[in-house]
Formats: structure tokens, sequence, C-alpha cells
């Protein structure tokens, strides 16, 4: 996952209105960065660091809520956030397609299948395509100048990092801590899925208040992230296994073929992911890492 642009010159007594200025200017050149990658085709590489970085804008849009007038704009960057998932996913399958396909160089007539699927799924890409061209295009017409209008008129003489942003951070916390215990009593893809969102939530509202608390933060980002990036490795093996469990239901009879050939190895593949994360959550509870992660924000 890419890195957000550091914010320098905040501390815990800056001003909210200044970090706010600041956090979500740097959060929107983030966005904008990938722009570039879209002129000509959609890359891949772009399309994945902008859907990051929107995902961190809406985030740090949330934490400066109180602000006001940042809900219209948190739904404007959700539309491209939504626009580029959908490229994202199409690019995400079909390059896990392409390397199973490889693995099965020596079977002609499965790797035939797999290609066909391959393709298939390649076909969707010009309809989410034409939409996110259509999303950007809104994006720089709209939400980015009202956002440059917000960030011009933000102020607010209370601190960037009090109590109240350490209480916040500890509510996330025990949140994580419930998803985790409901994950371990229902080790399924709902509630994987709900963990993981959560774990993001938190991760994005700790580079937020980075700046503010860098050492604290940085131990938390550290033991964080592993379980997150997990999460997201077991999430990618759900939809894959939906998929192809759907494929091998209702396609036409040469993909049925592919698709069912390919469900033991998809299946295989959530399995070790699951048994992975685990391993993770048990350390998790048996370190009572949540625990001592609200400590050292007391």
């Amino acid at each position: 996952m890419a890195h957000p642009t550091p914010i320098r010159g905040l501390g815990p007594d800056s001003q909210l209105g200044d970090a706010a200025r600041r956090i979500l200017a740097g959060r929107l050149a983030d966005v904008r960065k990938p722009e570039a990658g879209f002129q000509d085709a959609v890359d891949d590489e772009s399309v994945h660091d902008m859907r990051v970085a929107t995902r961190r804008l809406r985030a740090a849009l949330k934490v400066f809520r109180s602000l006001g007038g940042m809900k219209k704009l948190e739904r404007g960057v959700k539309r491209i956030q939504d626009a580029l998932g959908e490229v994202r996913d199409v690019h995400v399958q079909s390059a896990w397609l392409e390397g199973v396909a490889k693995e099965a160089s020596k079977k002609p007539q499965v790797r035939a299948g797999i290609q066909t699927l391959r393709k298939k799924r390649l076909a969707e890409l010009e309809e989410h395509e034409s939409r996110l061209h259509a999303e950007l295009e809104r994006w720089v017409d709209k939400t980015v100048p009202r956002l440059l209008r917000k960030l011009d008129g933000l102020n607010d003489p209370h601190r960037f990092a009090g109590r109240r942003v350490r209480d916040g951070l500890r509510q996330r916390l025990k949140r994580v801590q419930k998803r985790i215990d409901t994950y371990v009593d229902a080790a399924d893809a709902a509630s994987a899925h709900e963990l993981r969102k959560e774990l993001k939530r938190l991760r994005y509202e700790l580079e937020i208040f980075q700046p503010a608390f860098r050492r604290t933060l940085d131990a938390l980002l550290e033991v964080l992230v592993p379980l997150q990036d997990g999460l997201g490795e077991l999430h990618d093996a759900d939809v894959r296994l939906e998929l192809f469990e759907r494929l091998a239901a209702e396609s036409a009879p040469r993909e049925r073929k592919s698709a069912r050939a390919l469900l033991p190895l998809v299946r295989e593949e959530r399995t070790r992911r699951a048994a992975e994360i685990a391993r993770e959550v048990q350390r998790w509870r048996t370190e009572e890492i949540p625990k001592r992660l609200r400590r050292m924000l007391t």
C-alpha cells in the first residue's frame, strides 16, 4: 500500500483548523497524483494508488466533520472511490487468472478454459472504465473545486490532538476488539470483512494523528499493518471463491468446467489464508494487544 504524504509542522497543540487544512490538502494531493495515469489508458497501478488515496481522504473528511460541511464532500469522494473499485476488482481477478493459466501450461484444455474466464472478466472492463472516466470528469470539475474552497474556510482554534482524540482512538480499538471476538466465534467471510474494515478505519485515523503522537502511533501501526494486510488477502480469496462458485453453477458449459476445475485451488488458498489469520488473531488475543494499545493512548 502506498504511503500518504507526510504532514510536517503539526503537533498536539496545533489548532484544529490549521491541522485540517494541512492534512486535507495532503490527502487531496495524494488522490490527484495518479491522475496522469488515466490520460491514454487506465493504468493498473494508478487505479490502485488512487483508490487507496480516496479512502484516506474520506477518513480525513470524517475525522474533521466537526468543522462542518464535510458530508457532501465525502459523498463526492465516495463516487470516484467506488468507480475505481469496480475497475480494480477486475484487474485483481484477471491477474490471478493469468497466473493460474501459466501454472496450467501442461494442461492445454484447462488453460484454454481459464483464459476464456479471464477474457470474460476483462470484457467487463470497458463498461467500468467508461464509468470511471465519467466520474473522473466529475471529480475534476466539481468535487476538487468544492474541496479547495472548503480548505480556504477551515478555521477552528481548538487543539488538534487533545483528550478527545485519544478517547476516540481508544473507542476505535474497543470496536476492533469486539470484531476480533466476533471473528473468533464465527470465522466466516462476513466477520473477516467487518474486522478488515474496522482495522482500515483505525489505520487511516492513526495516520491522520501521527504528526501529533508520532512515536506512539508508529508503534500502533507496526502492530496493526500485518493483520490488516493478511485480512486483505483473505478478502481477495473470499471474493474469488464466491465468483468461481457462481461461475461453476451458472456459466456456459466450457466455462463451468474450468470454474469447477479451479474451485479446489481457490478453496485451498482460502483455507491457507484463514489459517494465517487465525494464528495472527490468536496472537492478538493472547498478548492482549488491543488492551496494550489502549494503554499507550492514556
